[in-house]
């Protein structure tokens, strides 16, 4: 009998899916689980997925929201989408289906309801809050609207809520009695030993190539700044941007690497730089970014506007005001300039990911969820 499955509109074995990957890898550990991804067409599964009867893949190639008419073919594939995970679920009848974010949680809540089984909404983005631009057009604060409300919904509906951070569940009015915060803390899996001193100074840079990032504000502070290196890597969604990056001599793009390869790739440096412009997506006010837990894991300083509440309570880098080039600036100099201030923040961050900020302990709050709900679905049944 399979205990529970997992549903994700991705791969789930690309690195924007860890999330997905490590809480399939954890069920795996305990449970008969499968998870059902979709690849559209661009996925190198590793060679541990391979064949695996725990990872099944719809193969049906489909663009991304942010490429040329994606929104509009996203629309036509996505029925065909859920058919196929509604089938599988009729097929194996777990005790609990897990949704990976509302774009999967219509299936799942058909299965809830017909076969009275126990649906878990696990919720990284609020889609209104990340897809919507805000903006004071009509439509699109009509869309803004209406699609908060159908997550909203669905979120109300669901036996157990999952969301990455506290904020984010606060922005929820109705939700079930069992709500849980399991953060994208990251897996130590690289060897922790002491680093050897890395000569010159660099700076890390990693996630989409777009403007909203701060890439662009990077950019002009490099031409200055010709003692300090820029390391750049992710995947290219706007390229008049990536043309200023290659034309800057002191940034140096990586393209777009694997899990494992990232990671040794920030080790390697200094400082983490993570900058969102939240006027553009307000989910920004209310998530947890990836990279500056990873950067915690590594021991390295960060400099970000976002998750201000977690650098200041741990203190692992510098917070400042997106936008404002001379507080960025005057941050990046200062770690530049005092390498035992940014050894200090990098050994904090360090401490509380031992301590508070790893996937062992995220992975503890999702067993006890897990035994809770499958106590009430027997094995043998």
């Amino acid at each position: 009998m399979i205990d529970v499955i997992l549903v994700k509109s991705d791969p789930i074995i690309e690195q924007s899916s860890i999330r997905a990957e490590q809480i399939t890898k954890s069920l795996l550990k305990k449970y008969s689980a499968i998870s059902l991804g979709w690849n559209r067409g661009s996925a190198q599964i590793a060679s541990q997925w391979k064949n695996s009867p725990d990872l099944q893949l719809f193969n049906l190639n489909a663009p991304y929201a942010f490429q040329q008419f994606g929104k509009v073919k996203l629309m036509i594939c996505f029925p065909i989408f859920w058919v196929w995970v509604f089938a599988k679920l009729c097929k194996y009848r777990p005790p609990v289906v897990h949704a990976c974010d509302l774009s999967t949680v219509l299936p799942c809540y058909l299965y809830k309801l017909i076969f009275r089984r126990k649906l878990i909404f696990d919720i990284l983005d609020r889609y209104g809050m990340t897809y919507v631009p805000k903006d004071k057009n009509f439509i699109f604060r009509v869309l803004y609207l209406l699609v908060n409300k159908v997550e909203s919904f669905y979120a109300n509906k669901s036996d157990v809520l999952i969301t990455v951070s506290d904020k984010i569940l606060l922005t929820f009015k109705k939700k079930p009695k069992d709500c849980v915060t399991i953060m994208n803390c990251p897996s130590d899996t690289i060897p922790w030993v002491s680093r050897p001193d890395i000569t010159g100074y660099r700076l890390l840079y990693t996630g989409a190539i777009r403007q909203g990032r701060g890439l662009e504000f990077l950019c002009d502070l490099l031409t200055d700044l010709k003692d300090t290196e820029l390391i750049v890597t992710g995947k290219v969604k706007d390229q008049e941007l990536m043309n200023k990056v290659e034309r800057i001599t002191n940034i140096k793009y990586h393209g777009f690497l694997d899990r494992d390869k990232l990671l040794d790739l920030e080790c390697s440096c200094h400082v983490m730089v993570a900058l969102y412009d939240s006027n553009l997506q307000s989910q920004y006010e209310y998530g947890m970014a990836n990279k500056i837990l990873e950067a915690m894991m590594c021991g390295i300083a960060v400099i970000t506007n976002i998750s201000k509440d977690l650098v200041n309570e741990t203190k692992c880098g510098i917070v400042v005001e997106y936008g404002n080039i001379h507080d960025i600036k005057k941050a990046i100099v200062k770690l530049k300039d005092n390498i035992q201030l940014r050894k200090l923040y990098g050994a904090n961050g360090r401490r509380a990911y031992l301590e508070k900020y790893n996937w062992g302990k995220m992975e503890e709050r999702l067993y006890s969820v897990y035994d809770k709900l499958l106590n009430k679905y027997p094995r043998d049944e």
